[in-house]
This record gives C-alpha cells, structure tokens and sequence, in this order.
C-alpha cells in the first residue's frame, strides 16, 4: 500500500511512553499518538517544559506525532453532569488537548468512548456530542480533527456525527475493538463508516485485548488490511499492542523482539 505510515501509540511501546520516541526510530517506525495522561498526573504533555522535551526529542529521531489520544476518558466520563467535579475535570482536559496538540504540532486530538466514557444513553451522548462540538471548534481554529473511537454501530455513531454536525469530526477505527468487546465483525464497521473514519487506525490483535501479535486472534487482522487494501486507504496505521505487558510478554523473553514481530507482520500485509 502507498502513502501509509506506520507507527505506534506510546503507550502501547515497551516502558509505558518512556522514551517512546527514541524506541520508535530504533526500530524503524514514523508515528507516535501521545497520551495526555492522567488527571492525577496533571495531564504531563500539556505542561510547556514537557512541551519542550518532546519537540526537541522529534528534532533529534524524526518521529511524527500524529495524536494526541485523551486516555483519562477512561477514568472521567466525557458526558460527566454539569455541577459535578468530572465535568470540570473534562472541561479542562478539553481546553488543555487543544493547545497541546497545537504546540506539538498534532493533527488529530483522539477521545475514547470506552469504560466511563461510554455512550449508554441518549442522554450521554446527547453530553458527549455537546464536548465533540466545542472540541471540534476549538482545534478547527488550527486545523486540527477530532476523531472519536469507540464500540457504536455504524447506525449509532452516524446518529453521533449527525449530533455533533462538524466537519473536522470523525470515526477514529480500531481493527481489535469491535470484535473482541462486541464480537462484530470488524469489516462490517469499515462497510457501514468508512466516509466518515479520520487517516488514522490502530491494529492489534490476540483472543484477549491486545493480547497476541497481529494475525494471531479471531479479530480478522489479515481481512481487514485487505479491505484497506482493496478501497486505497492512505494514512497512518499504529500499532496498539501492549508489548511489555501480559499476556502478550509470555511470547518472548524480550518485548521489543515482540514490537519488531508485530512491524514485520504488518509491512508483510501492506505489500
């Protein structure tokens, strides 16, 4: 496939994001997505001096930082009620992703909707779509996208872009996700949402979340890189593999001979 880019979420590399972006030119990678951090951190890259390590780290590696993914929506809903302490977490975390992702030059702010930030009712996504819409406004101003990832249906998240009416908001596709919390077929999602996904997509893969290399789990790996293939999808695709953690480190004394499998697997499947 041309005019694909392959690298990784940080968070997924060996040591957590510890110096991801000298671990991702090593082994011959161009992208990372950066994690925001945790609340209880005070979200560590929205900080100018860790700002300033990470320019100067991409400087040195010529590494792309391609997202910037607002993981604490794990922990924090993104529908949080006003009145309440999530909700000025949020919207702080909102303001803070913006300027972030324009001082380290991001094109993609990434906003997951799993485990507290799951849309469950009309009233949660009704809260979530009113935070996509300021967030979308916001990083417009700089040209940046906002995608979100999640588990709907191509029927609810086009209800979801319907609500959130903004250009610069899209589908942020995951190859492992569907199928392995929902059991839907992965290409299904792809069929049904493909006009509306960012140029991003992660790829992981195993029976457990993230849990074997590519290739290796009931998630249809292969398939889907041909549909990709087969429709000339042009952009990134990251690795979201968690290399160092179980029970995918039970493969391999060392998970970065693990990280260089799974990056050998996928160029094999882009040819």
């Amino acid at each position: 496939m041309k005019d694909i880019k392959i690298g990784a979420c940080d968070w997924a590399l060996p040591g957590s994001g510890l110096y991801a972006t000298q671990i991702a030119a090593s082994v011959g990678l161009e992208a990372l997505s950066l994690k925001i951090g945790l609340y209880e951190n005070d979200y560590p890259i929205t900080h100018p001096e860790m700002q300033k390590i990470y320019l100067s780290e991409q400087q040195k590696y010529g590494i792309e930082y391609c997202a910037i993914a607002l993981n604490d929506f794990d922990n924090i809903p993104m529908h949080a009620r006003e009145g309440t302490k999530e909700y000025e977490i949020v919207w702080d975390l909102l303001d803070r992703a913006v300027k972030t992702a324009h001082e380290l030059g991001v094109q993609i702010i990434q906003a997951p909707g799993f485990a507290a930030s799951e849309v469950k009712t009309e009233e949660d996504m009704e809260h979530s779509a009113k935070a996509f819409r300021w967030l979308c406004d916001q990083a417009g101003e700089y040209g940046i996208s906002v995608a979100g990832e999640n588990l709907m249906t191509p029927a609810e998240f086009k209800k979801m872009c319907e609500i959130v009416d903004r250009k610069n908001f899209y589908l942020y596709f995951d190859s492992q996700n569907y199928n392995v919390f929902r059991n839907y077929d992965e290409r299904n999602i792809l069929e049904g949402l493909y006009s509306k996904m960012c140029n991003q997509l992660h790829v992981k893969d195993g029976a457990e979340m993230s849990g074997g290399l590519l290739g290796s789990g009931p998630s249809g790996f292969h398939e889907t890189i041909g549909w990709l293939k087969a429709h000339n999808y042009t952009g990134y695709i990251l690795l979201e593999n968690y290399y160092d953690q179980l029970p995918l480190r039970r493969q391999a004394e060392n998970p970065y001979d693990l990280l260089c499998e799974d990056i050998r697997i996928l160029r094999q499947a882009l040819q």
